[in-house]
């Protein structure tokens, strides 16, 4: 039977199991193909949602039409910084140091008694309330939690179990110290209904809480039915003085275990439901761990590293003082949520196409900090430790020689590689403690990462990243004493930065030579091919997309009279295809290629300055060899459009949600003051 024998609609839903790239190559079988999927709202509204990082909500009962429409108005908005009014947030109450943002709820502590970490109570709002209800006393906004004991920090599952777990510390009558977690439902306040042992003993210190005020801290995070955490005890009273373990919260059992050194360790996240990242600051790595264990009645095991990821080699008198990291959303195991939390939107994040920051704190040997930030996907780290269990079992089971296996290249991102089967950690021999592979720099992390100069101020925050976007500030001091910041907003969606890459290669090619491109991003209604980075092998031919040479050649053709501007003359052309250094002035080659890589661009409406980079650079590339953190020359390829707003804030650091940027204004003590919410333009 002949394909367009069957019917339009069987047709339409054999084809909505496909990938965008697929979808975009059947567009090209033939004009039949080509108007059948044109004309398929489920189709192009597939294509929409992968195109942009997002699944949708079935529960959301408007249409697919007005779903994509939405769609496409929110991330045009994205890509030209289109916010509507801002709305001020004024905290009434005394904040503390504790917060968090997830899944449009802003949680912050509250502090009563003066103490200096953590807090007394809890309080918490949905953000879209405080935006509706702006003319509402803010103090009837918020709600409470007070669990009656010290809080030194929070964790949230919020969509998913309606779940808050509360690290706390409270004075027994012996004048002891206990350290406890609380697990409650966050929309009541009360135990966790789910939960069968809301509260779980951590230890017991012998020593009142106002003598270990301060000296520990916690590290918080649920995925699905296991909750995991760090917690850092007070210094000289316990061995190991840090401990990781994973429970099954519901049913209150710990799985797995495993005692740290401090400070070698200060974060870890859930890269999967049974992966976890955990940063070694005094290795100078990425440890990547596998949950194995699920029984409930077997005795905790203890966890094992898998693998080992190492960063760049840092420089002489430098040192790791702190890794804190996150990704958010988080892939999970369930489809359900929580009915008090239970999202009116039509679609969401995708959770496998997410990106994982790491904000890397350092000092040298003067007593100088410097921050710099990793950026990621996640679905990357998974593919990575994918292939080095596929690797080890391949060596075990085979006589395949350990020389002949490699870790193949990273250049797609896709969900369905977390899906692909892997051999169990527990199947393999057991390996020798410290005995796990090692990957270098070299060999994972220039293709699949982009390595940011941050600040200090702003690289203390965490919940900066939300989808595959990343937000900070770039602090711009003026007279007086003010402080005034432009946000800064990073799209890492592949697709989306060479869509728009491409858009405005095309641009410039309408444009008279040595005129600079100053337009706007239109309406994200087009479709491109995506374009992968093959593997970094080193020399002048940088990993990359080709770029697009129109501009590249009148400039070449400007500079240097009389060379031949034919296709690829003096231009990087992308994967594999070696340029004619020798046609061009060597000493105009460097400008060419910069020319060509880097594609800046300006809203005339929003005025939002924005670069898009789609091939390789070097960190710290204008500093002496002396200043540099890292001892050797570091190179990351993952593209990126950046957009700096225009108008300019007094911001000491920004957080980002869903579908907006809240801008954080602090006091003298570096606690919140204020908050201003920067909400994306959307359709109705």
């Amino acid at each position: 039977m002949a394909l367009f024998g069957l019917s339009h609609e069987l047709l339409v839903h054999i084809l909505s199991y496909l990938d965008y790239e697929h979808l975009q190559l059947c567009r090209l079988l033939n004009r039949a193909m080509d108007r059948l999927i044109q004309s398929s709202i489920v189709l192009q509204y597939s294509m929409q949602l992968q195109l942009y990082g997002y699944e949708d909500n079935p529960s959301c009962p408007l249409v697919l039409a007005d779903k994509m429409r939405l769609l496409r108005e929110q991330e045009t908005a994205w890509s030209r910084l289109d916010f509507e009014k801002e709305t001020t947030i004024r905290i009434p109450f005394n904040p503390s140091s504790i917060y968090d943002l997830t899944d449009g709820i802003l949680l912050l502590g509250e502090s009563v008694s003066g103490i200096q970490s953590g807090a007394d109570t809890v309080r918490w709002t949905r953000l879209s309330q405080l935006i509706e209800s702006e003319d509402l006393p803010s103090s009837q906004l918020w709600e409470k939690i007070d669990v009656g004991a010290h809080i030194i920090d929070v964790g949230l599952s919020v969509e998913e179990h309606d779940l808050i777990v509360v690290a706390t510390d409270r004075e027994m009558e012996d004048k002891e110290t206990k350290f406890e977690l609380r697990l409650l439902q966050l929309s009541t306040g009360l135990n966790h209904p789910l939960a069968l042992k809301p509260s779980i003993p951590l230890a017991v210190i012998q020593e009142p809480p106002q003598a270990v005020a301060s000296q520990c801290s916690v590290c918080i995070e649920i995925v699905g039915d296991l909750l995991g955490f760090l917690f850092h005890y007070p210094a000289g009273y316990t061995r190991p003085p840090a401990m990781f373990e994973v429970y099954n919260w519901k049913t209150g059992q710990c799985l797995e275990i495993r005692g740290l050194e401090c400070p070698c360790y200060s974060t870890f996240t859930f890269l999967s439901p049974d992966v976890i990242a955990l940063p070694n600051c005094a290795e100078n790595t990425i440890e990547l761990c596998r949950i194995e264990s699920t029984s409930i009645d077997a005795p905790p095991r203890q966890l094992r590293t898998s693998c080992v990821l190492q960063l760049p080699r840092l420089g002489r008198g430098y040192t790791i003082a702190q890794v804190t990291c996150r990704s958010e959303p988080k892939m999970r195991n369930t489809t359900g949520s929580a009915r008090a939390f239970r999202s009116p939107e039509p679609f969401h994040l995708k959770p496998a196409d997410s990106v994982v920051i790491f904000n890397v704190m350092t000092h040298d040997s003067q007593g100088f900090h410097e921050c710099l930030t990793l950026i990621v996907h996640t679905a990357a780290l998974l593919q990575i430790f994918d292939a080095e269990i596929a690797g080890m079992a391949l060596l075990h089971y085979t006589d395949i020689p350990a020389s002949s296996f490699c870790l193949p290249s990273v250049p797609k991102v896709e969900a369905d590689i977390i899906a692909s089967p892997t051999p169990a950690i527990a199947d393999l021999p057991e390996r020798p403690p410290g005995d796990y592979p090692r990957i270098s720099w070299a060999q994972w992390g220039p293709n699949v990462c982009r390595w940011l100069e941050a600040s200090f101020g702003a690289s203390r925050w965490i919940t900066t990243t939300c989808g595959q976007r990343y937000a900070t500030v770039e602090e711009d001091p003026i007279d007086d004493d003010l402080t005034r910041s432009t946000i800064v907003v990073y799209d890492f969606n592949p697709r989306n930065v060479h869509r728009l890459a491409a858009r405005h290669r095309r641009r410039r090619r309408r444009l008279p030579t040595g005129f600079r491109d100053v337009d706007l991003i239109g309406p994200a209604s087009e479709f491109q091919p995506m374009f992968y980075f093959p593997p970094f092998t080193g020399g002048d031919v940088l990993p990359g997309p080709g770029v697009a040479a129109a501009a590249g050649f009148a400039l070449a053709a400007q500079l240097a009279p009389g060379a031949d501007a034919g296709v690829g003359a003096g231009v990087d052309m992308g994967p594999g295809v070696a340029v004619g250094p020798g046609e061009v002035a060597p000493e105009t080659r460097a400008t060419i290629s910069e020319y060509a890589s880097l594609i800046p661009f300006t809203d005339p409406e929003t005025r939002v300055i924005g670069q898009i980079q789609c091939e390789a650079t070097e960190l710290m590339a204008g500093y002496s060899p002396q200043y540099r953190i890292f001892d050797e020359t570091v190179r990351t390829a993952l593209p990126y459009a950046q957009l700096s707003s225009f108008n300019t804030y007094a911001y000491g650091a920004v957080l980002l949600d869903k579908s907006m940027v809240i801008g954080v204004k602090l006091n003298d003590a570096d606690d919140i003051r204020e908050l201003v919410v920067h909400a994306v333009k959307r359709g109705k």
